[in-house]
């Protein structure tokens, strides 16, 4: 090495690991260097994994800010305190397993209905009344189903789907001239029974105002 180029090489050296030294370590949605789990180092170490990691944050945090959506945020937040807790136990450091949890979250976030999603009650479930759970299906539509409390496996009373209109409602045929239409609004669904007064909608009814409970999930049995 000239002999000209050798004073300036340990001050390159010197200004390039402070460089370095000033990098934070960090993955989307928290700090590496505070990584307290098996699931969060491993994610810091598995450059894969935290490009995930950035994306499902993101798209968490565009759901949080849809206006207009009632308690949505305050069940979202629920909802991923929920799955982190399960993908730490679940997947522990298994970079597959993590891959895949993050795939399907990713899959879930990114779903333009997604705010919808919620258990809607009426009445004092468990102990009584109806709940009308929602969630968003692969093709831009709805599903639907709506129980009699307490007992979800063998109570259903409505089970269906498809797509809101422009004026955010769901129209459900329920046998005969019978439809069920369901009117979305900031965390309340009404049901109506259509055409009132049908012999095929009497019995049983599901009209109501079902208002939603940010503490429950579809996914949830009673």
């Amino acid at each position: 090495m000239p002999a000209s180029i050798r004073p300036l090489f340990p001050w390159a050296l010197a200004l390039g690991l402070a460089a370095l030294a000033c990098v934070p370590a960090y993955a989307a949605s928290f700090d590496c260097a505070k990584a307290s789990n098996p699931t969060e180092k491993t994610i810091c170490a598995t450059p894969a994994l935290s490009l995930q990691d950035e994306s499902m944050a993101e798209l968490y945090r565009k759901q949080l800010a849809i206006p207009d959506a009632g308690q949505w945020a305050t069940y979202l937040k629920r909802d991923q305190r929920d799955w982190l807790a399960v993908r730490n136990r679940h997947c522990k450091a298994d970079v597959k397993c993590l891959r895949e949890d993050y795939e399907r979250r990713i899959r879930y976030l990114v779903e333009p209905l997604l705010h919808w999603t919620g258990r809607y009650v009426e009445g004092r479930c468990p102990k009584d009344g109806r709940f009308l759970d929602v969630t968003p299906s692969n093709d831009g539509a709805l599903d639907i189903e709506l129980y009699v409390c307490p007992d979800a496996r063998g109570n259903m009373l409505l089970q269906g789907g498809g797509r809101l209109d422009e004026r955010q409602r769901l129209v459900v045929p329920f046998g005969g001239r019978c439809t069920r239409t369901l009117q979305f609004s900031a965390d309340r669904i009404v049901v109506t029974d259509t055409p009132a007064g049908a012999a095929e909608c009497a019995s049983p009814s599901t009209a109501g105002t079902f208002v939603r409970d940010a503490r429950r999930s579809p996914f949830e049995q009673e």
